[in-house]
């Protein structure tokens, strides 16, 4: 029988930020989608700036509705399959993540101002640039507390060494220190 850990919020204000996180980042994957269809052809200085919009608002939305539907269901075809489309699209989404950023950096600072030299819509290209650099600081935190909490976990672990190993002179099922071999 396998045992399956509840990995749910257990707490009214973990739950409460999880939905108001969800809700702004909706919102902000709605407004991708608005201003790339919206400037599809207003950022002649690197047109798959409007189009990476698009894609990343698209891809967002699909991904978290899958982790809705994988939530919702825990056996099964649905959550095999479900689970599986979400593998695709996080794969898919982290290259198309840095086809962007390098699209995005590439021509900072843009000319805003439309006319003869190539442009980019102010607007556009500035939610662009907020939004990868924003996802960009919350990886780099979250790769930060990680390397910290695996630290933390390895110097407990050193020194709690003399605890998890007995000496070579012990044996294990000693009461006291001298007991010696038995």
């Amino acid at each position: 029988m396998e045992t399956r850990m509840d990995l749910k919020p257990q707490t009214a204000s973990q739950v409460a930020g999880i939905v108001v996180v969800n809700i702004i980042w909706w919102m902000v994957m709605i407004a991708a989608i608005g201003l790339g269809a919206t400037h599809l052809t207003s950022c002649t200085i690197q047109p798959h700036i409007p189009i990476y919009l698009i894609v990343l608002g698209a891809n967002s939305i699909l991904s978290l509705t899958l982790t809705y539907t994988s939530s919702a269901f825990d056996d099964g075809a649905i959550y095999v399959l479900s689970t599986a489309c979400m593998t695709v699209l996080h794969i898919f989404s982290f290259g198309w993540f840095i086809a962007g950023t390098s699209w995005i950096y590439s021509v900072y600072p843009p000319n805003y101002l439309p006319g003869n030299a190539p442009y980019c819509h102010k607007v556009t290209y500035q939610f662009a640039f907020v939004v990868t650099t924003l996802v960009w600081v919350a990886l780099g935190l979250i790769f930060f507390c990680g390397c910290c909490f695996g630290m933390l976990i390895c110097c407990r672990t050193v020194c709690a060494r003399r605890h998890l190993i007995p000496n070579r002179g012990s044996f294990y099922g000693a009461i006291s220190e001298s007991a010696g071999d038995v």
